[in-house]
């Protein structure tokens, strides 16, 4: 395991860095864990499947493995600095978090960070891991959705802090429901998770009109999707003059593409990981994301050849285990302190 670990790790700080200065940015970072469990089952939860003796297999050196990549990840995303604010999707519990930010190469890093168990039902739950020097959460609330004979969903997080700046930032993680049993058939979960989230930057809005908000994860929809376009009413239009009341998808760039995305099915790359932020972080002011705009981790590491090209890496492929990443890759953007 020392072995392997050592490899990853002069393997990433081999690879080439763009310019990144930690100390005038804040990098926020959203990442598709796929499935992140640790190996023992949790007293009311479906997580069999990542156990010792299920038909993965999924052992005590497996899942630091698993562990050991994420962070791996991470520190990529940090260019081997620091990523500020880490959000993360497909996560267990707290055990895990405590692993990946104890255990692992983040150990200097420092996070601390947010999350709570959430009612559903696999145990999968969004986290939010940040460095208390550069992002200090001041309110964090857990948003549960809840729809009619369907199973328990997990929650949003939502969490306002202040940046040493005096800025104010709110982020939004998100997970939003899967297509699993068709689209169209469950496109109202994504479109009342959608409303959810919606309500709670209205309110935000009514307190403060120039909000800092940054909304991200994996929405499980596409840019022009109810969910995304109408109900959140995240613009995809950035040639017009930014609003501040207004939130702006930074993936725009990517639409349409079919030689880069955040994930890929059935051949065809797609983005499914979204960043959405208010128009007071495009308007040049204060806190301001950078020219870079909305960028995808697109590294040679996380990838691999298919029958198409390339695709993730992924760590599963079926009830077989590999040394892959995710079947996401991570999505990050860069906000400029003045």
């Amino acid at each position: 395991m020392k072995f392997r670990v050592l490899l990853i790790t002069l393997l990433f700080k081999s690879l080439p860095l763009s310019a990144y200065d930690s100390t005038q940015c804040l990098r926020i970072m959203s990442y598709n864990c796929e499935n992140l469990f640790d190996y023992e089952h949790d007293d009311g939860k479906e997580d069999y499947e990542y156990t010792e003796f299920s038909a993965k297999h999924w052992t005590k050196s497996k899942y630091f493995g698993k562990l050991h990549r994420t962070a791996s990840v991470i520190a990529r995303c940090g260019e081997w600095g620091d990523v500020g604010i880490v959000c993360l999707l497909e996560i267990e519990n707290d055990r895990v978090l405590r692993d990946l930010t104890q255990n692992t190469q983040l150990k200097k890093a420092g996070y601390s960070f947010l999350h709570k168990e959430s009612e559903d039902q696999r145990g999968v739950d969004v986290a939010l891991l940040y460095q208390p020097e550069k992002f200090t959460p001041l309110k964090t609330e857990y948003i549960k959705l809840h729809f009619e004979n369907s199973r328990p969903t997990r929650d949003i997080l939502f969490t306002t802090g202040v940046l040493p700046s005096g800025d104010t930032l709110s982020v939004f993680v998100n997970h939003w429901p899967s297509r699993y049993g068709g689209e169209v058939e469950s496109e109202f979960k994504r479109i009342e998770a959608a409303n959810a989230v919606r309500h709670k930057i209205d309110s935000l809005f009514a307190s403060q009109i120039e909000s800092n908000i940054v909304i991200v994860g994996d929405f499980n929809d596409y840019f022009d999707n109810k969910s995304l376009n109408k109900t959140l009413g995240a613009e995809i239009d950035l040639s017009a003059p930014y609003e501040g009341k207004k939130l702006y998808n930074l993936m725009t760039k990517y639409n349409g593409r079919d030689d880069i995305g955040t994930h890929k099915f059935q051949g065809h790359w797609g983005v499914l990981d979204h960043v959405i932020v208010s128009g007071s972080l495009l308007d040049g002011k204060q806190l301001e994301v950078t020219k870079d705009g909305a960028q995808i981790g697109f590294w040679d590491f996380l990838l691999e050849k298919d029958k198409t090209g390339i695709a993730p890496k992924r760590s599963f492929k079926g009830d077989c285990t590999t040394n892959g990443f995710s079947d996401h890759l991570p999505v990050y953007i860069d906000l400029e302190i003045k």
